[in-house]
């Protein structure tokens, strides 16, 4: 086989197409399958669906199943979304026991790859779709390490699944990419034949391409009293509620913006928190509007928590925050460190601090210069810088001999 023609992959995500439809493509398995979709050296792009569920399920996490059921087909088949870019859907009618489900899966995928001309490269970031990387033929396996699930609080009911399927990936990939270092180092040491390389998340350049007003221009018209904190992202274990509420508590004059998907560890706190009238909880919002939502504000915020979990992630966030110029607030949580000049970082008491700084940057002799440095720092991190790095990794293996079919 000639291994510089176009790859065909088939693209198991955490999440699905139509999911991602919903949200506006927010995460970054929506993103990269739709980067990778635009390389030339990718034929097609082939997303495994996920079947309905009989359990309900809110927004932002996993496709309601009424809306589930009415977006896929009564038999399972493929089917064209955009260029490049192809549905594989199980059929409506597949509900019952998990192993039911898997083994309907796995053999529509099968069947998928009979009818391609050369085998595929296997994309999996759903650990609890490993499985197919023993059960599918493929050119490459490759899996993408998002956060680390087994730190999870909300997944300990499927420890041992995930477990499970970690071992499948130590054992079966050829790639494995990590959002974070510290999967990388973790996955260094137990992967059996995978090259493991640290892949940080990325910035959709056309959807985040224009900053927020320049500081020179933004001091002579913003009113000083009523000033914007935003936080953008899923609200989950590991935003620092504790740290919300003292900033809503420092800083009455500021409307503080939540905006994002409330988890149900999240929606109990909150109903504690509705005495804070500054603070707003959003919701969902379709990621189009994100943009114009950060442009809006003032200072952008990370009050995320030290944790396993949040060692293991990487803020898709910061780099579409960096696009704006705007001053960032955050925990010392990873990559932070790494743009200690173009943050303003602390914990606790400190963290409301640098929210008094950062809401005077825009006085400095320097804040230009500053709001500046952040949007040019923004520019190394688009996806397309991204997908130029998976496309190497990939050539790299198949010219070692990776694992054929």
């Amino acid at each position: 086989m000639n291994r510089y023609a176009p790859w065909e992959m088939i693209f198991a995500g955490y999440g699905d197409w139509h999911l991602w439809k919903m949200d506006g493509f927010r995460t970054r398995s929506a993103q990269l399958c739709r980067f990778l979709a635009r390389s030339d050296r990718l034929a097609r792009v082939y997303v495994l669906n996920e079947p309905i569920t009989l359990r309900y399920v809110r927004k932002g996490y996993a496709l309601p199943r009424l809306e589930r059921f009415r977006s896929l087909p009564l038999r399972g088949g493929l089917r064209q979304a955009e260029e490049k870019i192809f549905l594989l859907d199980p059929s409506r009618l597949l509900v019952g026991p998990r192993e039911v489900k898997r083994l309907y899966m796995a053999r529509l995928v099968r069947g998928l790859v009979e009818r391609l001309q050369r085998p595929p490269i296997l994309w999996i970031a759903n650990v609890h779709k490993a499985y197919l990387m023993e059960e599918v033929p493929a050119l490459l396996r490759i899996f993408d390490a998002i956060d680390d699930w087994e730190s999870v609080s909300a997944f300990r009911p499927f420890a041992q699944r995930i477990r499970s399927g970690y071992e499948k990936v130590i054992q079966q990939a050829d790639i494995i990419f990590t959002v974070s270092s510290y999967l990388k180092e973790k996955f260094e040491k137990s992967a059996k034949q995978a090259r493991v390389t640290h892949l940080p998340n990325g910035v959709d350049a056309d959807l985040f391409c224009q900053p927020a007003d320049a500081p020179s221009v933004r001091r002579k018209r913003r009113d000083r009293d009523s000033r914007v904190l935003t936080y953008v992202g899923v609200l989950s274990e590991r935003v620092d509620l504790d740290l919300i509420e003292r900033i809503a508590v420092d800083w009455p004059q500021c409307r503080i913006w939540l905006v994002g998907p409330i988890s149900r560890v999240v929606e109990r706190r909150r109903r504690e928190l509705r005495y804070l009238t500054n603070a707003e909880w959003k919701g969902l919002v379709h990621h189009g509007e994100i943009p114009g939502i950060l442009r809006s504000s003032d200072v952008l915020l990370i009050p995320h928590k030290k944790s396993s979990l949040t060692l293991s992630m990487d803020p898709l966030k910061l780099y579409e925050y960096l696009t704006t110029g705007l001053p960032i607030v955050s925990t010392p949580v990873p990559p932070t460190d790494q743009y200690g000049s173009l943050l303003y970082l602390g914990e606790g008491k400190r963290f409301s601090e640098q929210i008094g700084a950062a809401l005077e940057e825009m006085y400095l002799p320097d804040a230009d210069e500053l709001w500046q440095a952040r949007i040019q720092e923004s520019t190394r991190h688009r996806w397309e810088s991204r997908v130029g790095r998976i496309e190497r990794e990939i050539q790299e293996r198949l010219g070692t001999g990776a694992a054929q079919p």
